[in-house]
C-alpha cells in the first residue's frame, strides 16, 4: 500500500512550464537545421500532354479549346490551265500536293523557345505533325505568322505557358 504522506506531491503548473521549455527547445533545434530545397510539386506532371492539345508540331504544343477557328486543307491535283486560241486545255502535271493551314495559340514555357520554333521552320525541313487521334504525318511549313498581339501567360494544370496566335500553312508529306 502507498503512503500518502510520503510521496510528493508535484505542481501541476511547473510540470506544464517544463512541458513548454522542452517544446521551446525542439523548436529551435528544428529552426536551427539546414532548410531544404522546395521541390516543384508539378514536376511530374509538366510532362503530360494536355488534353487541350490539338495539334503538336515537332515538340511544339498548340492550345485548342476555343482557339482554333478552322483547320483547312486542301488538295491540289497538279492540274495546269493551258490557254489556247479556241480554248483552254488542262493537262495534269506532277504529282498531288495536300496544303493545310490553321490558326492557334503556341504554348512555351520560356519566351527563348518561340525563337527555336521559328529556327525550326526556317529549316525547311519536313517536321513532325499530330493533329487529334490521326496518324502522325509529316509537314513542311510554308508559312507562319504572328498575330499583333502581345505573349499572353497563362496556366494550364499547374504550369504556367505562354502563348500567342499564329497562322500556319504548309505542305502534307
Amino acid at each position: 500500500m502507498e503512503n500518502i504522506f510520503s510521496t510528493t506531491k508535484t505542481d501541476p503548473r511547473k510540470e506544464l512550464e517544463s512541458e513548454v521549455q522542452k517544446q521551446r527547445q525542439k523548436q529551435k533545434e528544428l529552426e536551427n537545421q539546414p532548410q531544404e530545397e522546395l521541390k516543384d510539386p508539378f514536376k511530374e506532371y509538366k510532362s503530360i500532354q494536355s488534353k487541350d492539345t490539338l495539334i503538336k508540331i515537332d515538340r511544339f504544343a498548340f492550345k485548342v479549346s476555343q482557339n482554333i477557328e478552322s483547320i483547312t486543307t486542301t488538295l491540289n491535283m497538279g492540274i495546269k490551265k493551258i490557254e489556247t486560241i479556241k480554248k483552254p486545255i488542262y493537262q495534269k502535271i506532277g504529282g498531288n500536293e495536300e496544303i493545310i493551314s490553321f490558326e492557334a495559340k503556341i504554348l512555351i514555357t520560356q519566351m527563348s523557345e518561340f525563337e527555336g520554333f521559328k529556327e525550326l521552320v526556317k529549316k525547311a525541313k519536313p517536321l513532325k505533325l499530330s493533329i487529334l487521334s490521326e496518324k502522325p504525318k509529316k509537314i513542311l511549313i510554308q508559312r507562319l505568322s504572328e498575330s499583333k498581339k502581345n505573349w499572353v501567360m497563362i496556366t494550364e494544370r499547374g504550369v504556367s505557358y505562354y502563348c500567342k496566335e499564329l497562322s500556319i500553312e504548309g505542305v502534307v508529306l
